[in-house]
């Protein structure tokens, strides 16, 4: 699993073997609490990581939790990018 920092929340990242589908998680960078998860097909990975990109280059509004250092609510934007919320069903047509 990848750890990286994404728009101040830190986010481990996980290809599922034998699959196309990828899992993320999300935590608050200060003290580690679990904020969300999320597993997605290559499609939306897609769009994830173009989201995610486009709002570090300031190409994109996200919206910001009012904690210290303002990171992204990454739950709220990722229900924006993908048209779900993440504790949803990715449609069928997105699974393998």
């Amino acid at each position: 699993m990848s750890d990286m920092s994404w728009l101040g929340n830190r986010v481990e990242v996980q290809e599922i073997d034998g699959t196309d589908l990828t899992y993320l998680q999300w935590r608050r960078p200060w003290h580690g609490s679990l904020r969300g998860y999320l597993v997605v097909g290559s499609e939306e990975w897609v769009l994830v990581e173009d989201a995610v990109e486009d709002a570090a280059a300031g190409r994109r509004e996200h919206p910001r939790l009012d904690a210290a250092g303002q990171p992204t609510d990454l739950e709220a934007y990722f229900t924006e990018v993908l048209g779900r919320r993440p504790s949803d069903p990715a449609p069928l047509d997105a699974t393998p």
